[in-house]
């Protein structure tokens, strides 16, 4: 007796999510709540927690698959042991029984055959194969898992059906499209005058990653950034020196009370503050309803730079925290994304996002909006630099603000004028 488990909805209106690493394997025996599986969705990784009791029988999908939600991903089966579920239910890289569904795709299977067929005899073209026929089902899903256009495979088949070995060697490379001339005839390379080129081959000094995962999240939304936001980017020096005699004072306070004292709680505390005279830039804009949404509430996402990718935890309610209770939410929530331990909810509901280079140093950046945001703010290293002051040249610690900003809601004016009072309250930051 089977039990399936489906991909649950795991929040923020999720469709979709990828199957990053199973934590249980077939005749596994799995406790209520204990974690099944880390899925990965636009946001975070998350660990799904098994409903029940059981023991596992099947795992339906593979690591690295993206599965709709409400997908069948795991079977359990109770009242089963290990050795009999191996025997009854294969796992996910085995061949599978039989079942209804294979019966009717089998069915498909042959009267696409049989069409592609029919198709090759009526042809009044000589019967020439082409690119883009008529494909079995399974070399359709082989060429989604390798990322191949199938429209533009030769078939072997029956009528130029594609076919599983088709897709493979296409993929291998081994199918090769002929070179054609400006007329689209055939090129014979026999015609050739001068030395023919040398055939293409694999480069074994190159290395190809699957995009998958964080890293294809995080281009995904990198690409709605950038093509649906006009960003500009204002760009202004700071200097930071009462700040970095602050931090001095205050951190062996903060380390006896176990807090890393870092520079971000300032930069957040004034942040804020510029914030609530300048709401515009702690703003959404919801473009079903065309409207400017205004955030009377101050959640400051902190990218995060993990293994896995850059995630961004966010800080909520900054402005009722002080300087000891932003470091300390810092730290937990920074260690939770690099752990890969954060909770969704901790991802979720920013305000306005902060980037920062850090110790790796850096002059400026043009930091990417993390939309639906209007805003970011990109810092770099502090750094001592020669300024003048009062017509004498003094030794200062520096460091330059990079603010990007959706132009259909922020203006550049008022840009500038939000970097003026963010600075003004980090160069007196105790006004």
């Amino acid at each position: 007796m089977f039990d399936e488990f489906k991909l649950p909805d795991i929040g923020e209106g999720l469709a979709e999510g990828e199957i990053v690493k199973w934590l249980v394997a077939v005749g596994d025996t799995v406790d209520e709540d204990q974690p099944l599986v880390e899925v990965m969705t636009d946001k975070a990784t998350v660990e799904i927690p098994s409903p029940r009791a059981g023991t596992v029988a099947k795992l339906n999908v593979a690591e690295g698959d993206v599965v709709q939600i409400g997908t069948t991903i795991l079977l359990f089966g109770d009242g089963v042991d290990a050795a009999a579920n191996e025997a009854a239910v294969t796992d996910v890289n085995a061949s599978p029984a039989v079942t209804s569904d294979d019966l009717k795709q089998a069915r498909e299977l042959a009267r696409a055959e049989r069409d592609a067929a029919e198709a090759s005899r009526s042809d009044r073209g000589g019967g020439e194969r082409k690119p883009g026929g008529v494909a079995a089902p399974a070399a359709r899903r082989l060429a989604t898992e390798l990322g191949v256009d199938i429209d533009k495979i030769m078939g072997s088949g029956p009528g130029g059906l594609v076919t599983k070995g088709d897709v493979r060697s296409f993929a291998d490379g081994a199918a090769q499209a002929p070179d054609v001339g400006p007329r689209g005839a055939t090129v014979d390379s026999t015609a050739h005058d001068g030395p023919l080129a040398a055939p293409t081959v694999p480069d074994a000094s190159e290395e190809r990653i699957a995009l998958k995962g964080l890293r294809r999240t995080i281009a995904e939304r990198m690409l709605i950034a950038k093509t649906t936001v006009p960003h500009y980017t204002y760009v202004e020096e700071v200097d930071m020196s009462e700040v970095v005699a602050l931090r001095r004072e205050g951190k062996s306070q903060a380390a006896e009370q176990g807090i890393k004292l870092t520079y971000l709680p300032f930069i957040i505390r004034a942040l804020v503050l510029a914030l609530k005279d300048h709401p515009y830039l702690n703003a959404s804009l919801d473009e079903d309803t065309e409207e400017i949404v205004l955030k009377h509430y101050y959640n400051v996402g902190v990218a995060t730079a993990t293994d896995r990718g850059l995630m961004v935890p966010v800080v909520k309610g900054a402005d009722s925290m002080d300087l000891f209770d932003l470091a300390s939410e810092i730290t937990r929530l920074s260690d939770a994304a690099r752990d890969g331990k954060i909770a969704l909810e901790d991802l979720q509901g920013g305000t306005f996002t902060i980037t920062s280079t850090g110790n790796i140093g850096g002059f400026l950046a043009t930091p990417v909006i993390n939309v639906p945001e209007v805003a970011i703010l990109g810092i770099t290293s502090i750094r001592e630099r020669p300024m003048v002051m009062n017509g004498e040249i003094v030794i200062r610690h520096m460091l330059n603000l990079s603010l990007s900003c959706d132009h259909r809601v922020v203006d550049g004016a008022v840009a500038a004028l939000f970097v003026r009072d963010l600075v003004k309250f980090l160069e007196d930051p105790g006004a």
